[in-house]
């Protein structure tokens, strides 16, 4: 042993005796002494450069999006400025731009994608407090408070707060109702004063205006159905309160609390509401750090009181599940990691109702309130571990591909439908362990959340809210599988023929939309219970989206009558909430425009047929079912419209159709919207389609 330095406590001059120890042993074991080899065994250090330094091999840039190809989507103005935003492939937005390049080359005219969207609040508005639709620059809602006739009195306020507890409250669980009773109470106190701010109570109020104010008929409502938004639609309703909301929380940005973050909540619903996708993608952001800020991820303390803890859990999956959603439908990344979150999943059971305070009553011995909200996060959950893995699955596809469009490859457009086949048994699972009171009865021998259109079974003495949970617990669930199979509706003639796979997504795809309008349209026609609510208006727009692609690319298959039958249920469905507000006229009238065009492209077509194909034979009776008018599908409803498109297109001979389908269309390829010529002008080539 080397000598031992002067001058070190006595602390020091162990760790320095063992130092050389150590240096000693190591020295005999180069030297292959095996006196010592047992004796140094538990000496045995890791290595430096693990313990100090990163591998050799690490790569900053490992887990780059660019070492694979992946679906990139689409860049598009959906707002009132010119600005393009981007919008992934899972988007309605993307699967518009599909559409809109099909019609265009399929009628031999230019067709903007912005006559296929929706005439919103932010294609009138540069944001929901604007005063006007002159230009960016003009004047907001201004901040000073108050503006005489701008905000309620007590007696109104009290309306629209008894709304929420019916409504929001059964769906985003995230307040606790005493609370907020006791809050709202503290805030006013000599009579004929208006109460004082609260960025919580203002924001709550201004949802609750936006579903109270569209049962209230429009004042247009007996006339032509109007589609321009104006500042008194229903959908921007309540849009004062949620400025002042907005500017309150601007001064708790560095120290947010639990009410923060439920304002943020609600700040996202309201922007949803109001068709501001953009803003609402970027409050969520800002909702998730704050749920980081207050370790909301985290698993909450065992000596917090229960209420809390669960209010907290509630709080973080109820963000979560919102912000999947949302990420899902616009094709964007997530803020939200769950590798990230140690909280467990928030508890329904009937103690915890007991504890919470809340009037709601529990039905039957299994589900509370509370249930829904679980349901509705785990449904989530599924939708997005197969959202995931799927889109996974296409960029790995891409990357080996020779840079080819799914849609242009039918081998890999077959590989990737198979593994979402395979993947969709989670959402099986989800669905196995919904409790039956949940579930929403059918007549006859129906079944719940299936495909078989089978009628609801209104159960008249069941508690508003648990009817309310039940449909939409099953919306969702038809809006989500009908997203992921939507991929599969495939405009190229080159995926049509021989990917037998592809197609049952595309199917199953339509069948989920057909059932979500079915739901809607005798929900609204028998029943209030989905009167006001506008993301079930949003999910029907999605789904009437679906079902014109689906006709359009597949105008020959025995699920095309019942795809075309339920959009005349949509457009009804879009008439009964165009009386309240005014974007679901507008979706009436452009879902009439694109089936009349849908319908003349389909007739012609039909007219143009002088000997089917073999592979015609057996759909010829469909397409005749179809086109004819003597059956109950209303198909010639849009006949008016038939001479205005044959105007338009004029210039076009008997036979132009079967040039233009002799395209193959990279709006199905993944990164471009051009069409290329596929060598082909036999009409056949292209609308031919397997068997279902």
């Amino acid at each position: 042993m080397g000598p031992v330095k002067c001058g070190l406590f006595p602390m020091q001059l162990e760790i320095e005796q063992l130092r050389l120890r150590v240096q000693e042993l190591e020295e005999q074991l180069e030297n292959n002494d095996p006196s010592i080899k047992d004796s140094v065994a538990p000496l045995q250090r890791p290595p430096a450069s693990s313990a100090a330094s990163p591998p050799a091999n690490l790569d900053p840039l490992g887990d780059h999006g660019g070492n694979r190809k992946h679906w990139e989507g689409i860049h598009t103005s959906t707002a009132q400025s010119h600005q393009t935003q981007c919008y992934g492939p899972s988007s309605s937005f993307y699967f518009i731009g599909r559409m809109s390049s099909y019609l265009g080359l399929a009628l031999h005219q230019p067709h903007s994608d912005h006559h296929m969207q929706l005439n919103s609040a932010s294609r009138s508005f540069a944001s929901p407090t604007s005063l006007g639709r002159s230009n960016p620059e003009e004047k907001l809602i201004p901040t000073d408070i108050p503006i005489i006739g701008d905000y309620l009195t007590g007696t109104q306020e009290d309306y629209f707060l008894g709304l929420f507890w019916q409504s929001f409250h059964c769906t985003l669980p995230i307040l606790d109702e005493v609370e907020f009773r006791e809050h709202y109470k503290s805030l006013w106190g000599t009579p004929r004063i208006p109460r004082k701010q609260s960025a919580l109570v203002d924001i709550v109020l201004a949802i609750c205006m936006q579903y109270g104010i569209a049962f209230i008929p429009r004042s247009d409502a007996n006339a032509e159905p109007k589609a321009d938004v104006d500042s008194n639609d229903a959908t921007i309703a309540g849009r004062w309160f949620y400025r002042r909301c907005q500017m309150l929380l601007t001064s708790e940005l560095e120290s947010p609390s639990i009410i923060t973050l439920q304002c943020h909540i609600f700040s996202v619903i309201y922007l949803c509401i109001a068709s501001f996708q953009n803003m609402a993608h970027s409050t969520l952001a800002l909702a998730v750090r704050t749920a980081y800020i207050l370790g909301l991820h985290l698993e909450p303390p065992k000596d917090m009181p229960r209420t809390q803890r669960e209010l907290r859990k509630r709080l973080w999956w109820t963000l979560y599940a919102v912000e999947s959603k949302t990420c899902m439908k616009l094709g964007r990344p997530w803020s939200a990691q769950i590798s990230q979150a140690t909280c467990k999943l928030p508890a329904e059971d009937h103690d915890l109702v007991l504890l919470s305070g809340s009037n709601l009553a529990s039905f039957g011995g299994s589900v509370t309130w509370l249930t829904y909200n679980l349901q509705d996060i785990k449904l989530v959950l599924a939708a997005r571990a197969i959202y995931v893995a799927f889109y996974d699955k296409c960029a790995d596809v891409l990357s080996v591909n020779d840079g080819k469009g799914l849609y242009n490859d039918p081998k890999s457009l077959e590989s990737c439908a198979d593994f979402l086949l395979s993947s969709m048994k989670c959402l099986q699972t989800w669905l196995d362990d919904v409790p039956d009171a949940l579930k929403t009865k059918r007549k006859g021998a129906g079944e719940p959340f299936s495909t078989d259109r089978s009628a609801l079974e209104i159960e008249l003495f069941a508690p508003l809210w648990l009817q309310r949970q039940r449909l939409l617990l099953e919306l969702l669930y038809h809006n989500l599988a009908m997203n992921l199979y939507r991929p599969f509706i495939s405009f190229s003639p080159e995926s049509s023929s021989c990917t037998p796979l592809a197609e049952k997504n595309a199917i199953s795809c339509v069948n989920h939309a057909i059932a979500l309008t079915h739901i809607m349209h005798q929900m609204l026609t028998e029943t209030d219970i989905m009167s006001g609510w506008h993301e079930a208006f949003q999910w029907q727009w999605n789904a009437t989206l679906s079902l014109i692609g689906f006709i359009l690319a597949y105008p020959v298959t025995s699920s095309t009558p019942s795809a075309r039958k339920a959009i005349n249920s949509a457009i009804g469905v879009f008439e009964n909430f165009g009386n309240n507000f005014a974007v679901a006229a507008s979706a009436a009238s452009v879902t009439r425009d694109l089936t009349a065009k849908a319908d003349f492209l389909i007739d012609r077509f039909r007219n143009s047929l002088t000997m089917p194909t073999p592979s015609f034979s057996n759909n010829v009776d469909a397409l005749l079912t179809y086109n004819n008018p003597d059956q109950n599908n209303n198909n010639f409803e849009n006949a008016g419209l038939v001479p205005q498109i044959e105007e338009d297109f004029s210039a076009m001979n008997q036979n132009a159709l079967a040039g233009s389908i002799g395209l193959a269309f990279t709006v199905d390829s993944f990164n471009s919207f051009e069409p290329f010529w596929a060598g082909s002008g036999s009409m056949s080539d292209t609308w031919t389609f397997s068997q279902d």
